[in-house]
């Protein structure tokens, strides 16, 4: 289930560089209300019994911590959006998804276990974040010898990649926030709910904030730039794109809750590396296939393709800490 949920991540963008005629905040806007809401609230729906009365008794504190982490994960969606259309497949996937999954296992470690960095397993961890800098600073190398083949550093896109590297770290808070929210799993599992299935009760809440912040957003670039007759003129294909676009990723981070609930007390640990390496490879590939490097020099896609192994290196080493 979690290689499964690893394959949608990877491959969910990709409708989006087809579309036509379309903005980025369209796309964004429409993919909000589609993922984020319409199919977000069936699935959990459909999922998930007595849903109305699970959320009428989550305890307050739970109830804040789920919708704050939802909304600055709200703000870091338009954040990876922007840099994923700057970036591209092949460079945005490693840089963003590599920080989300180092930071997806560490923060939780920091909040809930500080005493695990004075024993080896902690200090492999670190050793596993501090490579995934150094696999970092090698894909924004490759990417300023693409665009610039004299350039000697990674500034010609340091701005793109400070804001992916930003958004690397909200992108790990579903983790975050579903390892917050055993007190819902619990209240989700004494309505009748199966283990496996009282995993996803807190996807509706918390992407539920994240669409508002998204939607309003996007609202607001289309209304300053008096685009929105652009949503539906001649516009049938750009929304069945973006229709699948959505069905793949809302439905990859339910078959996650799936998944890393069925393997136990490592779920949240082990799982979101196995889902980020994947995303990774996958991301990687479709920018390869849309030929988004073609025209590099050797060098740089050389740099990138080390920086890569390194970034995945270091997921591996994270997730292999495990072991200890």
């Amino acid at each position: 289930m979690v290689v499964l949920a690893g394959g949608l991540q990877g491959s969910f963008f990709l409708p989006m560089t087809y579309t036509r005629n379309w903005k980025w905040e369209h796309s964004w806007l429409v993919f909000s209300l589609f993922a984020m809401l319409i199919l977000n609230w069936l699935i959990a729906g459909l999922l998930i019994d007595n849903l109305g009365k699970i959320i009428l008794q989550i305890p307050g504190d739970t109830f804040l911590i789920v919708v704050i982490s939802g909304t600055v994960w709200g703000l870091g969606t338009i954040l990876f959006g922007k840099a994923m259309e700057q970036l591209g497949m092949a460079l945005g996937y490693p840089v963003i998804m590599g920080i989300s999954a180092v930071a997806g296992m560490v923060i939780p470690a920091i909040i809930f276990s500080p005493e695990l960095f004075l024993t080896l397993k902690g200090w492999i961890l670190l050793a596993g974040a501090l490579i995934s800098v150094t696999g970092i600073r090698m894909c924004a190398k490759a990417s300023a010898k693409k665009e610039n083949p004299a350039s000697t550093d990674a500034r010609f896109s340091g701005k793109w990649l400070t804001i992916g590297i930003i958004s690397g770290f909200t992108s790990c808070l579903p983790n975050i926030g579903a390892a917050f929210s055993n007190d819902i799993k619990g209240i989700a599992m004494e309505m009748g709910n199966e283990d496996f299935l009282a995993s996803d009760m807190v996807w509706c809440m918390f992407f539920t904030m994240g669409a508002l912040i998204n939607v309003l957003y996007t609202v607001y670039l289309i209304r300053r730039e008096k685009s929105g007759r652009l949503l539906f003129s001649q516009s049938g294909k750009n929304w069945l794109l973006i229709l699948v676009l959505s069905v793949m990723w809302i439905s990859s981070l339910y078959i996650y809750g799936i998944g890393s609930a069925g393997l136990g007390n490592i779920g949240l640990i082990a799982g979101w590396p196995i889902l980020v390496i994947l995303s990774i490879l996958i991301g990687n590939l479709w920018g390869i296939y849309r030929k988004e490097w073609v025209s590099a020099t050797a060098y740089s896609k050389k740099m990138l393709n080390i920086g890569l192994i390194v970034l995945l290196t270091s997921v591996i080493i994270v997730a292999l800490s495990n072991m200890i």
